[in-house]
């Protein structure tokens, strides 16, 4: 009996190769990769496409064009990435009916990096060149549009090749190596800027933060004082805030919510005192902070005055409800409902009370006197737990064509409530 000869299985490939030189876009440039479809000689079957990074949707969404007007093969290769999601892709090969397999990139990378990069030379020298400082900033505008870190960092350290003295790249890598938790990496990084834009501070009139070129050395300083506490190096971080706050006296970062507690946590609780003597006159009408309140009331239970530590803790618990709680060990109110702010939430407490929260431990009459103003004010911390409760409660329940008025009321009676409940 004559057998049906078997065909082999169409296999093709789904390549990926970073053009190492910036692509101008409008005003902006990017680092780009270009994606290709290819046979199994590596024969190229579409034109390939640019992208600004490797975005598995818009990839996805590119393949499924082409398998639209070529039909779907048997096997589909994907070359690994990190941005790539294994099991999205498989998702993606059931709906089109074939096997997707993700594979190490062969040599062909290589070759084609160094095909790309001599192109890109030859197109460099036959177009103008523009100046290295403008490619540099429009690689960090771009940076905005990048979700990838792997491409974010790319692009970043791509600015700095470029240009060495754009600080807006330095600060930006510095803020990636913080988050990382490599701090004294990013200290250096942060040093580098305030050295590039030191100059500005001996410039008159400056306006600071209004003027955007201003930006990246605020953000130094700033970023140099958090890796200094993160290094556990109190003193040193407190330093900075106050430098900061000497050369932005608006305070655009914030720092004046961290540096009362740093000097308590070096230990100089005078300095703190004298911080908060002078703070209602800089800051008049500043926004309710709960850090910077159970600061204050620690450092006025330490001058004796415990009534003014009862108030002004009072006013850190009702700007956010969970610190007192888990300074005193008590049970915390339930983290489903309604906060207003980042600052109001579960998260902002955890983070104080993890930095923060020995500082109530080195002094007994301090928790004392925390633990009263707490039990003072149960009863009111529990009906404003109850008034957000409701608030979380009308948030699925936005199908109702009242819904909008119900909570503007809700709201305003929930911030008026907070409002009276204050000393």
């Amino acid at each position: 009996m004559i057998q049906p000869l078997k065909s082999e299985p169409s296999v093709w490939s789904l390549c990926w190769v970073d053009v190492p030189e910036p692509l101008a876009v409008e005003d902006d440039f990017f680092l780009p990769v270009i994606l290709l479809l290819v046979g199994p000689s590596f024969e190229p079957l579409a034109a390939p496409e640019v992208f600004p990074e490797l975005d598995q949707i818009r990839a996805e969404d590119w393949v499924a064009r082409q398998f639209d007007e070529l039909g779907a093969p048997d096997v589909l290769q994907v070359w690994k990435a990190p941005e790539w999601v294994a099991e999205d892709w498989k998702y993606f090969g059931r709906d089109w009916k074939t096997k997707v397999k993700m594979v190490n990139p062969p040599p062909h990378e290589t070759k084609m990096h160094s095909e790309l990069a001599v192109q890109g030379y030859r197109a460099a020298e036959r177009a103008p060149s523009p100046p290295k400082s403008a490619v540099a900033a429009g690689l960090v505008r771009n940076l905005a549009r990048l979700r990838s870190p792997h491409r974010r960092r790319a692009t970043l350290e791509k600015a700095v090749e470029v240009d060495p003295s754009c600080s807006a790249a330095w600060v930006e890598l510095a803020e990636t190596e913080f988050h990382a938790g490599h701090y004294e990496r990013s200290l250096e990084l942060a040093a580098r800027v305030a050295e590039l834009d030191g100059a500005l501070r001996r410039k008159r009139g400056m306006q600071w933060w209004t003027d955007r070129t201003t930006r990246p050395l605020l953000r130094a300083i700033f970023g140099q004082m958090l890796c200094q506490w993160h290094l556990g190096r109190a003193a040193d971080a407190a330093d900075l805030g106050q430098d900061l706050l000497e050369t932005d006296p608006a305070d655009h970062l914030g720092a004046r919510f961290y540096v009362p507690l740093f000097l308590l946590l070096a230990g100089e609780h005078e300095e703190a005192s004298l911080f908060f003597r002078h703070y209602e006159s800089r800051y008049p009408g500043d926004m309710p902070n709960a850090w910077l309140s159970f600061a204050w009331g620690l450092a006025l239970c330490l001058e004796g005055d415990d009534q003014g530590a009862r108030r002004r803790y009072r006013e850190g618990m009702l700007a956010n409800i969970y610190i007192a709680p888990r300074l005193l060990g008590e049970r915390p109110p339930p983290e489903d409902i309604y906060h207003p702010g980042e600052r109001d939430e579960p998260q902002s407490a955890s983070e104080f009370d993890g930095s923060f929260g020995g500082l109530w431990d080195r002094e007994a009459a301090a928790l004392r006197i925390l633990r009263e103003a707490y039990d003072e004010l149960r009863p009111v911390l529990a009906e404003l737990v109850a008034r957000r409760a409701a608030l979380a409660d009308l948030m699925d329940q936005r199908y109702d064509p009242d819904y909008r008025a119900k909570w503007q009321q809700l709201a305003d009676e929930e911030e008026a409530f907070v409002k009276k409940a204050l000393p």
